[in-house]
């Protein structure tokens, strides 16, 4: 039925009409519980983003209690701040100290833990006292007066001095804290004074201490207990002077002082003048002169002068009585016989030529200046003093001017750095250069010659040290070892080529405008002149007869005088137990307190008065190194080969031990430097009528 009821529905269009009735939409609102959890999602959000590219860093503070401040983004719990990768300005203060100011670079130089350390400020000390003005020093420099406010003075322990005249000086240590604060010392000295009272005889005479006037004795006045000095005068009468001692806080009385009635004045004049005058047999002076004597006794009066009678005056005055003295003296007549050899020499009294040969002269009794001269010979001056009634002989030998060269020639110089040099004359010795075959440790290099030396030489004492080397190389460092120095001014020079110390003697000959020994082409040394005097390095001929050679003539193994090993006694700077944990081999039980390179001249010299010929450091000598052949003919000056490549270093030194090391006839060759190489300085001397 439904479907045919609708079948039968008429259906008809209608026009279209739009809704007028707008739409309304329900709104829903987001709770505040929401938004919470939003904002703490974002928060944490952030917090994470920022942990993750941020470090942190913990500030300490010295003080604690500083205040930090960073400019730039950073979160912080206390002294612990979060801070991201970039530059910061760090910024603390604190009371008492100076404002502390750092940049912090976190991206490229981070450190965990970063100290602040703020530096305090200065303080002040008020030095004040009752008893003032008080000189004050501080740590010994004079600052015043008190009361003083000495300023500006850093934290620390200083030292304060006081002095007054009066009192005893006192001496204060003070810690000063600084923080900006004044501190105030209050001081109190204590009297180094007693009194003393002072009565004279006569009476009413001043007195004066310490140059400041008293009053009149009696007088009772201060007296310090390190000594015052006491004048009391009266017209008269003679000064009293004396340096007179109290005990401090003490009462005393000196006892009675007598004063002595005014001297009288002398003046005492002779002819010639020049005499020597004595008064009751004392010594008073030279003519002219004026004295003093005591009045009212008879005083004696003598004088003197050579080739003149002694002449005498007795004499009384009053006091304060003036007298003039005038006295004529004669001339006394003495006679010398004088021998003289070659007879034939010239005697000249005072320059004045008398006659050739022995004589008997007669002369004034005075001193004279007495010459022999001849041609050929050195002149010889003696002083003489002729005595009256007193025959006197002199014997004069002269010698020939080339013999008086050679005794004129000092035993020691001294070059312009202050290094000693002694004069060595062999006299034709003969002596063996090396070790004979049978020595132990001997080595193959070491074959013996026989030496004959005749040119005189001069020897250094001691070695170069680096501080006569540096002024003339003033760079050059020596080196260490271990962090011991090698560099000391007093340790001699080392880690030098044998041209640099052929190089210094040329420096030091042209110093002293002596001619050099070896001629030198750039820098390297190409020949030798073997004329000059000037400063050279010893042949090996020339150190071998000083090391080994005894004033007797024979030879020695070793420098202390015995064949044994080790040696017996400390007797040079070897390798020794003190440098045991940086050399490969020491001498057992030997210690000689020196784990590298001593001062030059330590330990006791040769018997020649040589020091550290072998031990300290080894030497260069002037000759080319080869390895000798025997010779049975003594070789005359030997200055060892004419060339080669390499130059020889003889002795031992502190990093050297062992039996054949420690002989007095160890040789090696050397080219450049080594840290326990050094050398020493010789030179000839002239020949006669030359000059040093």
């Amino acid at each position: 039925m439904a479907s045919k009821k609708l079948d039968e529905t008429e259906i008809s269009a209608t026009e279209f009409q739009p809704i007028n009735t707008p739409i309304t939409r329900q709104s829903r609102k987001i709770s505040s519980r929401a938004l919470v959890l939003i904002s703490l999602t974002s928060l944490t959000i952030i917090i994470i983003g920022v942990l993750m590219v941020s470090r942190s860093v913990v500030f300490i503070t010295s003080p604690n209690n500083a205040e930090i401040s960073i400019d730039g983004l950073s979160f912080n719990i206390g002294n612990n701040f979060l801070l991201m990768n970039t530059t910061y300005t760090v910024n603390a203060t604190s009371d008492g100290y100076y404002p502390y100011s750092q940049q912090l670079d976190i991206k490229n130089a981070y450190v965990p833990e970063f100290l602040i350390e703020l530096e305090p400020l200065p303080g002040n000390l008020l030095i004040e006292s009752d008893q003032s003005p008080i000189e004050v020093s501080l740590d010994g420099n004079v600052q015043g007066m008190t009361p003083l406010t000495i300023e500006d003075l850093s934290q620390g322990l200083y030292n304060i001095e006081l002095k007054k005249y009066g009192y005893f000086p006192q001496s204060k240590n003070v810690v000063i804290k600084g923080l900006g604060e004044t501190e105030t010392l209050s001081v109190a000295l204590e009297p180094a004074w007693g009194d003393m009272m002072f009565i004279t005889e006569p009476p009413e005479a001043t007195i004066s201490v310490d140059g400041i006037l008293k009053g009149k004795t009696p007088l009772t006045t201060q007296v310090l207990e390190t000594g015052s000095a006491i004048t009391i005068k009266k017209a008269g009468y003679n000064k009293f002077e004396e340096v007179i001692f109290a005990k401090a806080n003490s009462i005393s009385q000196h006892e009675t002082i007598f004063l002595e009635l005014a001297d009288g004045e002398i003046s005492i004049v002779s002819s010639p003048s020049g005499a020597s005058v004595t008064i009751d047999n004392k010594y008073a002076g030279t003519t002219p002169m004026d004295t003093t004597v005591a009045p009212n006794k008879p005083h004696e009066i003598e004088l003197y002068l050579e080739g003149y009678i002694k002449e005498s005056r007795s004499i009384s005055l009053k006091p304060a009585e003036n007298r003039e003295i005038k006295v004529s003296l004669n001339e006394d007549i003495g006679e010398i016989y004088v021998d003289v050899s070659p007879e034939d020499a010239l005697i000249s009294i005072d320059g004045v030529a008398m006659s050739t040969g022995s004589q008997n002269l007669r002369l004034a009794t005075k001193k004279y200046k007495l010459s022999v001269s001849k041609n050929g010979f050195e002149t010889k001056t003696i002083s003489i003093n002729p005595r009256p009634k007193i025959p006197q002989a002199v014997s004069i030998q002269l010698i020939t001017t080339e013999e008086a060269y050679w005794a004129s020639r000092p035993g020691v110089i001294r070059t312009s750095l202050g290094n000693k040099l002694k004069l060595f004359k062999p006299k034709d010795e003969v002596f063996s250069m090396g070790a004979p075959r049978r020595e132990p440790g001997r080595r193959a290099n070491e074959a013996e010659k026989l030496i004959q030396l005749q040119r005189p030489f001069y020897f250094a004492l001691t070695e170069t040290s680096n501080k006569e080397y540096r002024q003339w190389k003033s760079e050059h460092n020596s080196s260490s070892i271990r962090g011991l120095s090698l560099d000391l001014n007093d340790q001699p020079v080392s880690n030098i080529a044998w041209q640099d110390a052929a190089l210094f003697c040329n420096w030091l000959s042209e110093k002293e405008n002596l001619p050099k020994f070896y001629n030198v082409v750039g820098d390297r040394v190409t020949s030798i002149n073997w004329d000059s005097n000037g400063y050279r390095l010893p042949t090996e001929s020339e150190w071998s007869w000083v090391a080994k050679v005894t004033k007797a003539g024979s030879t020695k193994v070793f420098p202390w005088n015995s064949p044994s090993y080790p040696p017996p006694f400390v007797s040079g700077n070897y390798a020794d137990e003190s440098a045991k944990s940086m050399l490969p081999f020491t001498i057992s039980n030997y210690n000689d307190s020196f784990p590298v390179s001593a001062s030059v001249g330590s330990f006791q010299p040769n018997e020649k008065g040589i020091f550290n010929l072998s031990g300290n450091v080894a030497e260069w000598v002037n000759d080319f190194y080869e390895i000798r052949v025997n010779k049975s003919e003594p070789l005359v000056d030997y200055r060892g080969p004419n060339t080669g490549n390499r130059h020889v270093i003889r002795g031992a030194s502190w990093a050297l031990g062992s039996r054949s090391e420690l002989r007095l006839s160890y040789r090696e060759p050397g080219y450049d430097g080594k840290i326990d190489v050094g050398f020493r300085i010789a030179r000839y001397v002239d020949k006669p009528k030359g000059d040093l």
